[in-house]
């Protein structure tokens, strides 16, 4: 076959290219067999016919993963990214050679792209007739809403929807002064909160996302084969994942410029239709890149890190700096003190028959429901359903008061059921071991609500 012949029939950049498809169902050497002079020109004097791309451009994983699927899957594929390793926007084409060219382990295919400095609205916007509509609505969402928080739940919660995946998450970061918080977050089926999974998203994990990402559009893992080329680059961070049973992956980087905001990370999720996720997740990150510069986040993420947005009390993070400032002298919790412990009964069951939403109401109202009683006192949300007061400088006579009032409108048949445990200390007992009595006494509350009622009881 003379593929130079093909090429040259192409006035744009092109070139037929090779992948070596091994055993495993993996693939191996990719390499530009040959290219008309447009690709040459561009490629410059290091081409020849033959060569492993990677000695020309750097190793990009999702492009290779196109490269095979085109080649050994004989799938036309089209994409339109951001090559962060030129500083440009590649629109690149792939196109299957016929089975008849191949060999035994060499498939073909061939490759034309042109270069864009910036994103092209028109070319952006020449996608797949698939995603096209999801697209869309994630604009219409980001410009029609006029609360922020809100419009990104909505997207964060459609893409948990459209990938399929466990969990999809927006993770705000600032690296210069080492701060980092979820904006939003959506579980399936709402089985979990980001907090379960903080003790994954630590310091080393989350700062090691842009220098692994490098100059790449975004990170997949499809596999443990792929899984297992990201520990080789990543060990620390794969250790996470394996821990949180992170089996597939995707993790955009959400940028400004050439500065990295955040990412939009996506767990376990819909590895069959990577090629149209892929594309439909870039573009989405796009908008949300924009949306998420253009309210200034970076300067909220000092807030963000400190306060639940969902009901508007501290979240885990803080209660957690709370207690080590409080252990370490740096910032002691005037005795004498109590500690509550109040965990929503029935939030499953609300959650089953009026949805996520309704859900949201019921954590809020809670939340409201401490803030009447606890006014001046410090009120955490430290998990899904959870919430922990800490309040100084009280009497136990005073203290004993708020805790019998609260109980008393959040019993069964209330808007708000809590269930409640607390303790208190005039300093001979430290604020861990009474926030330990106050769980303790909580979930023994607990056990007897759903003794007593079990029709609430969580399946």
């Amino acid at each position: 076959m003379d593929f130079q012949q093909i090429v040259d029939s192409y006035e744009m950049a092109a070139a037929v290219m090779s992948v070596e498809k091994k055993a495993d169902g993996h693939y191996g050497d990719i390499r530009i067999v040959s290219a008309n002079s447009m690709y040459k020109k561009i490629m410059g004097p290091g081409y020849h016919d033959n060569i492993i791309y990677t000695e020309l451009i750097p190793k990009e994983p999702n492009f290779e993963d196109f490269c095979y699927r085109c080649a050994v899957g004989k799938q036309h594929l089209h994409a339109y990214v951001d090559s962060k390793s030129m500083g440009i926007w590649t629109d690149g084409t792939y196109i299957p050679l016929s089975t008849e060219y191949d060999n035994e382990n060499i498939c073909y295919f061939i490759f034309f792209f042109e270069f864009t400095n910036g994103p092209e609205s028109e070319k952006m916007s020449d996608i797949s007739v698939d995603i096209a509509p999801d697209v869309i609505k994630t604009c219409i969402t980001l410009r029609g809403s006029e609360n922020f928080y809100e419009s990104m739940n909505t997207v964060i919660s459609d893409i948990q929807k459209k990938t399929h995946s466990f969990s999809s998450v927006i993770i705000m970061i600032d690296k210069e002064k080492q701060k980092y918080a979820p904006l939003c977050s959506k579980f399936r089926d709402d089985v979990a909160v980001i907090e379960d999974y903080a003790p994954y998203l630590t310091p080393d994990v989350v700062f090691s996302w842009e220098g692994t990402i490098g100059k790449r559009d975004q990170i997949i893992v499809k596999d443990e084969y792929d899984m297992a080329q990201l520990e080789k680059q990543n060990p620390v961070w794969v250790k996470s994942l394996r821990s949180a049973k992170v089996e597939s992956l995707v993790l955009v980087p959400l940028s400004q410029g050439k500065k990295m905001m955040g990412v939009l990370f996506i767990t376990n999720f819909d590895v069959e239709h990577i090629v149209e996720l892929k594309e439909y997740i870039q573009l989405t990150a796009f908008f949300l890149s924009s949306e998420i510069a253009s309210n200034d986040m970076m300067e909220k993420l000092e807030y963000m890190s400190n306060v639940d947005f969902l009901t508007g009390v501290k979240n885990r993070n803080s209660m957690n700096a709370r207690v080590d400032w409080h252990v370490s002298g740096d910032k002691h919790v005037h005795t004498p003190f109590g500690v509550v412990f109040a965990d929503l009964n029935g939030l499953k069951q609300c959650n089953d028959n009026g949805g996520h939403e309704a859900g949201d109401r019921l954590l809020k109202n809670a939340a409201n429901l401490l803030k009447k009683h606890f006014v001046s006192d410090e009120i955490y949300r430290s998990g899904g359903d959870e919430f922990v007061v800490i309040v100084p400088n009280c009497s136990k006579e005073s203290f004993d008061q708020k805790v019998k009032v609260l109980k008393e409108e959040s019993s069964y048949g209330s808007p708000v059921c809590f269930a409640v445990g607390s303790d208190w200390s005039d300093g001979d007992r430290d604020l861990r071991y009474c926030m330990h009595v106050a769980d303790e006494a909580m979930y023994a509350d607990k056990k007897e609500f759903y003794r007593q009622h079990p029709e609430h009881a969580r399946l």
